[in-house]
C-alpha cells in the first residue's frame, strides 16, 4: 500500500482540530507568502548560495556574483541544506513531511526521497560524501542514509530533540547537538549536552555543556577535528528571576568541547556586562578556521570570534578555576575575542562562512546579508614607556556590505508580527532574552522557574503555550486567569517591557496559531499503534479515571486538583490540569519537573492513586497507557 503523504495527513489533522475547536482557520497571509530563510549552503567556488526558504516552501539558488536570486524550486518546509563534495547534489530536509531529499542541482529536480524520523531538521555529511546524517527532532534520533539512493543504513539514538550535527574530518565521530536538557528539575546540575557517537562501532558519550544549558544551537568542528564549538542559552534557573541586569535570568554562551578528551573544555559568555546577546542560533567557521561566526536571533546580531584568542583565554582560565569563566560577563570583551555586528536584517539564523566574511540568513526580514570580516593586523610594539594597545580594541573588523532579498516580503499580519515579537529580545531590557528563550517554538525549555507569582522557593516547570488560549487559567496554580493575562505579565515581569496593546494582541494571535505536531508515537498514516489503542481503552476505563480529569478533545477539564505532589514550600496543594496534547515533548513532567519519564508519574509519584487510579495496572498495561499518552 502506498504511504500517505504526510502533508495530506497533517492537513486532515488540522481540519479535524478546527472541527473540534482546537484549531483555527489560516491567517490573512498564508505561510507561503513570506520568505523565511532557515538553512544555507555555499558552493565551493562561492558563486552560488543555496537557501532553505522555509515558509516559501522553496530551495532558492542565489547568484552571489550578481547578488540576486537566480532560480527557485519547490520543497515542502525545508529546514536545512548540505552539498555533496563535488557540489552537484544537495540534500534537504522537509520538516513537516518527515523526509530527506536528494536534489540534482543542475536539473533542479528531486531525484531521490526517503522517509525519516519525526521532524528532520539538521543535516551532516560524511567527509567522503557517502553518508548523510539526518537529525530528527521529535523522535530523538539521527538517521543515516547511503547518499546515492537514500537507503537508510542506521538509526542512532540521541538524547532530546537533536537539531544539528557535524562529522569530524576523519569521519570517525558524529557530534550531535541535543536542543534541550533531559533530566529531573530537582537535579541542580541539569543541562543539555552533545552526543559524541563513534561511527563504525566507536564509543558513545554525552558531554554536558554546562549547568543550565538549553536551546542548543548549531555545532561546528575545527579543521583539525580537535574541538567542537556550539552556542546555546545558559539559563540561571536556580535563582528567582527578579532582575535582568548581569544576566540574572538568562545569559548566552559558547561552549568548546575537546573531542579527543571527550569533555567540555570551557564555556564563555557572548553577552556584555550591560547588554545581552539573546538566542544564539547557528555557527560557522571560516575556511582557515581563524574566525568563528555565531548568529543571535534575538538581538539581530552576528558575532565574529577570533578562535586563537578564544583558545588563549580558555588556556589561561581553566574550567576548574575558582571563578568560572561562564560567570564572567567581561572576560571575552577584555580579551578582545570577538566583535558584535548588526546583521542587517531581522532574526538571523543560518550562517555560511567564506574566506573574507559570511552570508547570514535573516528569517523575519526574508533576506540574506553578506558580511566582510578580517582579523586585525598584529599590534605594533609600543614605544619605550608607552602602554600596549588594550586587547578589546584589537577585535576582528566586520560590517554588512550587501543585502539580497529573496523576493517580495509582504507586510506582516498579526500572527507573523506576533511570531517576530515572540522571538525579539530587543524589546527586553538590555536584550538578555525573548519569549522564545524559555518557550522555544512556543513550548518548553525543559527547566523549572520560580516566577514569584505564587511565593518564593517553589519553582514550576516552564509550560508549553500550545492551546493555552483554550485551556485557562494559566500557570501551575492557575494564578493568571487567561493566556492574555499571562502574556502581559511575561512582558512586564520577565522581559521588563511595557507592551503596547498591539504587541499584546499580536503576540496572543501568534500563540493562538500554534498547532500540535504529529507525535512520533503515531503510525506513518497518523493513526494509533496497537499498544496505543490498548492504552486508549485503559485511559477511558472507569477504574483508572484518567478521562475524568483529562476528557477529550482538549484532554483537560480546566479544573485544579490535589494530585499528591505538593512540596513544603508550595503555596497550594491543588494544581491546574494541563492538556495532554503534545505531552511527548513537554517533559520533565509534574508541576516541579521531577518526573523524567511518564512511567515515573504513575509508579513513583502516584502511590496514593490521586493522579488517576493506576496502582492496579500491570507493567504491560502501564506501558500501553504511556504509549497512548505519547501519541496525543
Amino acid at each position: 500500500m502506498r504511504r500517505p503523504n504526510s502533508t495530506v495527513c497533517l492537513a486532515i489533522l488540522a481540519l479535524g482540530l478546527i472541527a473540534l475547536g482546537l484549531g483555527r482557520p489560516p491567517a490573512t497571509a498564508k505561510p507561503g507568502d513570506y520568505h523565511s530563510p532557515l538553512g544555507l549552503a555555499l558552493s565551493a567556488d562561492t558563486r552560488t548560495l543555496y537557501v532553505a526558504d522555509q515558509t516559501a516552501n522553496a530551495l532558492v539558488f542565489v547568484d552571489t556574483t550578481k547578488g540576486a536570486v537566480a532560480a527557485t524550486m519547490g520543497v515542502t518546509d525545508p529546514r536545512a541544506v548540505v552539498l555533496s563534495p563535488d557540489g552537484k547534489t544537495a540534500y534537504v530536509t522537509s520538516g513537516s513531511d518527515d523526509r530527506v531529499h536528494r536534489i540534482d542541482l543542475a536539473r533542479k529536480r528531486v531525484v531521490a526521497s526517503a522517509p525519516t524520523g519525526r521532524c528532520p531538521v539538521g543535516l551532516a555529511l560524511a567527509p567522503d560524501g557517502k553518508t548523510v546524517y539526518v537529525c530528527c527532532q521529535f523522535s530523538d534520533d539521527v538517521w543515516a542514509f547511503e547518499t546515492s539512493k537514500l537507503v537508510r543504513t542506521a538509526r542512532i539514538p540521541a538524547v532530546r530533540e537533536p537539531r544539528y550535527a557535524a562529522v569530524t574530518p576523519d569521519g570517525k565521530t558524529l557530534v550531535v547537538a541535543n536542543h534541550l536538557p533531559l533530566g529531573s528539575n530537582l537535579d541542580e546540575s541539569l543541562g543539555a549536552g552533545l552526543s559524541l557517537i563513534g561511527l563504525g562501532g566507536g564509543p558513545k558519550d554525552v558531554v554536558q555543556l554546562s549547568r543550565g544549558a538549553t536551546d542548543v544551537g548549531q555545532v561546528v568542528i575545527s579543521r583539525d577535528g580537535r574541538y567542537a564549538y556550539v552556542p546555546h542559552v545558559l539559563a540561571r534557573w536556580l535563582v528567582p528571576p527578579t532582575q535582568l541586569e548581569r544576566g540574572w535570568i538568562s545569559t548566552n554562551a559558547l561552549t568548546v568541547v575537546d573531542l579527543q578528551a571527550r569533555q567540555r573544555l570551557n564555556t564563555v559568555l557572548l553577552d556584555d556586562l550591560d547588554r545581552g546577546a539573546a538566542n544564539p542560533w547557528a555557527a560557522a567557521l571560516s575556511p582557515d578556521g581563524t574566525l568563528l561566526y555565531t548568529t543571535h536571533a534575538g538581538t539581530n546580531e552576528v558575532q565574529v570570534i577570533d578562535t586563537a584568542r578564544l583558545h588563549k583565554l580558555i588556556a589561561e582560565w581553566p574550567a576548574d578555576s575558582l571563578t568560572a569563566l561562564e560567570d564572567d560577563l567581561t572576560a571575552v570583551y577584555r580579551a578582545g575575542v570577538r566583535k558584535r555586528v548588526p546583521c542587517g536584517g531581522i532574526g538571523p539564523r543560518a550562517v555560511a562562512a567564506t574566506a573574507d566574511g559570511a552570508y547570514v540568513a535573516n528569517y523575519f526580514s526574508g533576506d540574506i546579508t553578506r558580511l566582510s570580516a578580517t582579523l586585525p593586523p598584529p599590534p605594533e610594539a609600543p614605544a619605550e614607556g608607552a602602554a600596549a594597545t588594550p586587547l578589546h580594541l584589537l577585535t576582528p573588523e566586520a560590517k554588512v556590505v550587501q543585502t539580497i532579498a529573496l523576493g517580495r516580503q509582504p507586510e506582516a499580519d498579526a500572527v507573523r508580527n506576533g511570531e517576530k515579537l515572540f522571538h525579539d529580545a530587543t524589546i527586553c531590557f538590555q536584550g538578555w532574552q525573548s519569549c522564545a528563550t524559555c518557550h522555544p517554538e512556543g513550548r518548553t525549555d525543559g527547566l523549572s522557574w520560580d516566577l514569584l507569582n505564587d511565593g518564593i522557593g517553589n519553582p514550576k516547570s516552564a509550560k508549553s503555550l500550545l492551546l493555552s488560549d483554550q485551556t485557562p487559567p494559566a500557570m501551575a496554580h492557575g494564578v493568571r486567569a487567561s493566556m492574555e493575562v499571562a502574556v502581559a505579565a511575561g512582558f512586564k515581569y520577565i522581559l521588563f517591557h511595557v507592551p503596547t496593546e498591539q504587541e499584546l494582541h499580536d503576540t496572543g494571535e501568534y500563540i493562538k496559531s500554534l498547532m500540535p505536531v504529529r507525535s512520533p508515537a503515531r503510525t506513518a498514516d497518523g493513526g494509533l499503534s496497537a499498544a496505543a489503542k490498548r492504552g486508549k481503552a485503559i485511559f477511558e476505563r472507569a477504574d483508572t479515571a484518567c478521562a475524568t480529569c483529562h476528557p477529550g478533545p482538549l484532554y483537560t477539564d480546566l479544573k485544579s486538583y490535589d494530585v499528591g505532589t505538593k512540596h513544603e514550600l508550595d503555596s497550594e496543594a491543588e494544581f491546574d490540569t494541563p492538556t495532554l496534547i503534545e505531552i511527548f515533548r513537554t517533559g520533565p513532567w509534574l508541576h516541579d519537573g521531577s518526573a523524567v519519564t511518564l512511567e515515573q508519574c504513575f509508579r513513583e509519584f502516584n502511590r496514593e492513586d490521586k493522579h488517576g487510579k493506576t496502582s492496579q495496572l500491570t507493567d504491560a498495561e502501564l506501558s500501553d497507557l504511556v504509549e497512548f499518552l505519547r501519541s496525543l
